[in-house]
């Protein structure tokens, strides 16, 4: 990173200054809010905000003591209550800020961050990790004109990317639309060309026929489609900034038409016993092109889900799989996951701050070397 991005180092989100930055405020055409994860005498809890008495908003197993507006919810099993800002630490927090009109000064949606003084694409926050066992994010040039040096290379997508050394990057800011698409509302995951890709989180299938949408075994769940983008009436859009984490840890990652993403033979959640071919996933907040499908991942109404596509024979390069060990209470560990400032051991989990750095590797690998999972992360 060069000294041109030293304004856009951002560690608001893991090291803020203090509870004015989790207050809720309005900025010119919106509205900003944070929440997330932070330590409180050695316990890992939500941060919901700073609270109009000028505390922070916790949620959690709180302890006993130094808790405020203490109230016990056994219906979630957990404790409300404000604390002082001076005694947490450990910060992981989300920015979300949500504004009230899409115009030509709108990014489009996606996956963004700051690279060598200009922004650019994201091609997903997993990553995957060189041979040497170095982590790597995968930026994707968004300027008009091709991008200058060898290191960037044509995908198949018809853009320009590059593998980068994940340490150079910070923060992540994901971008959605909303919109109302044939008297539905929608969220924008996507744009190529004059083509959209929009989703609903839930709720099931329209009570009217819609061709274009996807949706799946499970329509009582959320579906996706691809339309025009002249047939979108634009609302609001949202734009979310978090720290960019670990990356893949554990699994296969690969790059699918030149782009990485993760990949493998997921189970039929329908049928335990019927696993399909080879897919790529993506969490919600990802970059995703036309090609991926929103796919529930149970039966149940409003099940949770992901972003999927089939990866045809000759769209996977470089496939590898990738293991990661920590040292923790003077043992070596095989890691799981790494997710907002915590390590999920084999039978444990751990704050990130009681181990030692992840050491990774990653092999080489035969897409007939894949196993069924039930999900790739």
């Amino acid at each position: 990173m060069t000294d041109d991005d030293a304004e856009y180092v951002d560690t608001s989100l893991t090291e803020p200054e203090g509870v004015h930055v989790l207050r809720a405020r309005p900025i010119p055409g919106g509205r900003v809010e944070i929440s997330g994860y932070a330590t409180f005498q050695g316990v890992r809890v939500d941060v919901r905000g700073a609270s109009r008495h000028g505390l922070v908003s916790l949620f959690g197993d709180l302890p006993a003591h130094r808790v405020q507006y203490r109230d016990d919810d056994f219906q979630v099993n957990g404790v409300f209550g404000e604390v002082d800002f001076g005694w947490l630490s450990r910060f992981w927090l989300t920015r979300t800020s949500t504004f009230d009109a899409i115009d030509a000064d709108t990014p489009h949606p996606g996956l963004r961050t700051r690279f060598n003084g200009a922004e650019v694409g994201v091609a997903d926050t997993c990553g995957t990790v060189s041979l040497t066992g170095v982590p790597q994010l995968q930026l994707v040039w968004l300027g008009a004109d091709a991008p200058t040096g060898s290191d960037w290379i044509p995908d198949g997508y018809g853009a320009h990317t590059i593998l980068v050394d994940r340490s150079l990057i910070t923060i992540v800011r994901h971008v959605e639309w909303a919109a109302v698409w044939r008297d539905l509302t929608v969220t924008v995951a996507g744009i190529q060309g004059d083509t959209a890709l929009v989703f609903a989180a839930k709720g099931g299938l329209p009570p009217f026929a819609v061709p274009e949408i996807s949706h799946g075994d499970n329509v009582r769940s959320g579906w996706s489609a691809r339309v025009p983008l002249d047939q979108l009436s634009l609302r609001t859009w949202t734009s979310t900034e978090q720290p960019v984490g670990a990356g893949i840890v554990a699994g296969h990652a690969g790059l699918v038409r030149g782009r990485t993403a993760l990949v493998g033979l997921p189970v039929d959640p329908w049928d335990a016993g019927s696993v399909g071919g080879i897919v790529a996933q993506k969490r919600r907040a990802e970059t995703v092109t036309d090609d991926f499908v929103l796919f529930p991942r149970t039966s149940a109404p409003n099940s949770s889900w992901d972003w999927r596509t089939e990866v045809r024979d000759g769209d996977l390069t470089e496939l590898r799989q990738v293991t990661a060990t920590t040292v923790w209470k003077g043992e070596t560990h095989t890691v799981q996951a790494h997710r907002y400032g915590q390590v999920y051991l084999a039978d444990a989990l751990v704050d990130a701050a009681e181990t030692t750095p992840l050491q990774y590797s990653a092999r080489p690998v035969h897409p007939v070397e894949l196993e069924a999972v039930a999900a790739l992360f």
